[in-house]
């Protein structure tokens, strides 16, 4: 797992090799998210983290407390998923779209729909900077070899391509849109393959992730995320200055 087997490809160059012109066509219906990472990033150097800790720890009126869920260290559990290590823009953008409806799930949606711009960066930065140990192990039966292919080489006989080519070489993200994958909840990384091919999730204006989900066996996802289970957490953002 070197940095050798990060073929730099562009989600748009992955897009034109992987799937026929019909699944390349961006979803008109949704909100221009293609820069909402980088750009929510940005907003939140100017909120201070620690003003939202104890938000995050303990909840506030009708918000539940974050840590209630995801643990006191953002590692999350189960299908819970881990927080901690993720950037903060793609943190704040999931936020946005569980607040907006565009990512389903009912337990997120009430919480984000309850919470300020402010308080979603603050929250965003929050968990960014924050390192902790992974709790995660295999625990879906997948097929690690099978999972550690698809990490470094994909499969272009199903026309996926590797993941470690828009996630990094560690599986540790890239940049504020590309979310790390290391040290994930294997039951989280499987449902949210789930549902990218059911459109319980669908906030990526490119349609890659769904492309790939639906590429993938049901095996296979087993495979990728409980692999991506065995690899060691990602380190916390750096605070900015």
């Amino acid at each position: 797992m070197t940095k050798r087997h990060a073929i730099r490809l562009t989600p748009l160059m992955l897009l034109s090799l992987a799937w026929p012109v019909a699944a390349q066509k961006v979803d008109e219906d949704l909100p221009d998210e293609s820069y909402a990472a980088e750009i929510y990033s940005v907003e939140a150097e100017n909120v201070d983290p620690a003003a939202y800790a104890t938000l995050a720890r303990e909840g506030e009126g009708d918000v539940w407390s974050c840590a209630s869920c995801h643990g006191a260290k953002g590692q999350g559990n189960g299908n819970i998923p881990r927080l901690a290590g993720l950037s903060t823009g793609y943190i704040a953008k999931q936020l946005h779209a569980y607040a907006e409806g565009v990512r389903i799930n009912h337990n997120m949606q009430y919480v984000a729909g309850k919470l300020t711009d402010d308080e979603m960066l603050g929250l965003a930065r929050y968990y960014a900077e924050m390192e902790a140990p992974s709790t995660a192990g295999p625990e879906l039966g997948g097929d690690l070899d099978r999972g550690q292919e698809l990490m470094i080489h994909g499969d272009w006989d199903i026309n996926v391509p590797a993941c470690y080519s828009c996630h990094g070489s560690s599986a540790w993200g890239v940049e504020q849109a590309f979310p790390s994958l290391a040290a994930q909840q294997p039951a989280y990384t499987y449902g949210q393959l789930a549902a990218w091919t059911d459109g319980r999730r669908n906030n990526s204006p490119l349609q890659l992730m769904q492309g790939i989900a639906h590429a993938l066996s049901d095996a296979d996802r087993r495979a990728v995320a409980d692999y991506l289970a065995t690899l060691p957490a990602p380190p916390a953002e750096e605070p900015t200055q």
